[in-house]
């Protein structure tokens, strides 16, 4: 019983945890990302990003947003501290209807209008909070971004630098995100790059999850040089890789439910051995063949029965608890969220509770059988 509620209690903890990583990681992907993208192929500048999102929106009412950006690696420097990061141009106002940055702001606002301070006119600045401290910045303080160069244009002179305000610190709970991730003014970009138009534009749409077939259909719409990739395309090896982990969980935990019918199994066949003479008082008194398989059958399901409603309890009490105050810590740097995700999902646990039970049932026939065809004479004096 204790081997049937361990690996009841596994299964259900190491399920729910790969949804809750899934459903998590999924959740700041689509935050982070737009539904679908419309790109360049040659990598060059789209120059009427309005012009060509209205065009898509009148041919796909699915599509609810649009909000062009420019996306680039730049060189940024406080203080105290030089990194490389990957700074987006955004307009906030379009924005905030296609990401969901905003809602992640821990520190300032979710605004990208000029600071001024002594009559000076400084650009904004947003930032991630693993950025921020690595960087060692608070709201109010400067940062100063320069372009990166190839060996011609370093003939031609220095790198393009501009000075910017911190004026909002976000936090998406993804590592990678929050540790690499700026977001200044469109205008601003455009003049640090010497750039005329924008990289791309982003759309929402209604289904996040059917966004492979807008990309496709937007692609088809306008054709050469544009093409459209959505987020799942984007983030392909991620998902296909939380695919497979999910089955591979599940099959190597589903071992230890294994092992536990065979217990079953061998206690059984042990109990049909230590009461041989009780089944052969049995049946000198009536009870038939089929009845004494019963017994069996049915000491071996309370058995699983049993186990697995004690491991589900417990699974399931463990699964709430950290879903309500995620008192198991993960390194972010290391699994990308700071916390133990969890999830449960009622057709898991249904599965789970069914599947153990089947087999916990499948696992008496044999000791039921052996225990059946014993002849009453020779189990009595069965010593």
């Amino acid at each position: 019983m204790f081997g049937v509620c361990i690996g009841t209690f596994a299964l259900i903890v190491a399920l729910s945890v790969v949804n809750g990583f899934e459903t998590e990681v999924t959740h700041q992907m689509i935050g982070k990302d737009a539904h679908f993208e419309i790109l360049n192929y040659r990598g060059e500048q789209i120059f009427f990003p309005d012009s060509i999102a209205k065009k898509l929106m009148e041919n796909d009412k699915d599509i609810t947003a649009y909000s062009p950006f420019i996306i680039y690696k730049v060189g940024v420097s406080s203080r105290r501290v030089n990194d490389g990061v990957v700074v987006y141009g955004i307009d906030t106002k379009t924005a905030k209807n296609v990401i969901d940055l905003s809602s992640k702001m821990i520190d300032g606002k979710f605004n990208l209008d000029s600071w001024t301070e002594n009559d000076v006119e400084r650009s904004a600045i947003m930032l991630g909070s693993v950025l921020a401290q690595r960087l060692r910045v608070n709201i109010g303080d400067p940062l100063v971004l320069q372009t990166f160069q190839s060996p011609d244009e370093m003939l031609g002179g220095g790198p393009r630098m501009m000075q910017f305000i911190v004026t909002g610190i976000f936090e998406t709970g993804m590592y990678e995100y929050d540790g690499n991730l700026l977001y200044v003014g469109i205008p601003e970009l455009q003049k640090l790059l010497g750039m005329q138009g924008v990289t791309g534009i982003q759309f929402k749409i209604t289904d996040p999850w059917k966004s492979e077939i807008h990309a496709e259909k937007a692609s088809s719409f306008l054709g050469f040089p544009y093409f459209a990739t959505d987020w799942k395309n984007k983030n392909q090896t991620l998902l296909k890789w939380m695919n497979y982990e999910k089955f591979i969980v599940a099959a190597i935990v589903f071992l230890i439910v294994l092992i536990a019918a065979f217990n079953i199994i061998s206690s059984l066949i042990m109990v049909v051995v230590d009461k041989t003479k009780e089944i052969g008082i049995l049946r000198s008194m009536g009870f038939s063949s089929n009845s004494i398989m019963r017994v069996f059958i049915w000491v071996g399901s309370f058995i699983g029965i049993f186990g697995s409603f004690l491991g589900a309890v417990t699974g399931l009490t463990l699964c709430i608890v950290q879903e309500k105050t995620r008192f198991i810590k993960l390194p972010a740097d290391v699994y990308m969220i700071p916390f133990f995700p969890v999830q449960v999902q009622a057709p898991d646990v249904l599965t789970i509770l069914i599947a153990g039970n089947v087999i916990c049932v499948l696992a008496t026939i044999l000791p039921a059988w052996k225990a059946s065809i014993m002849k009453p004479v020779r189990a009595i004096r069965h010593e």
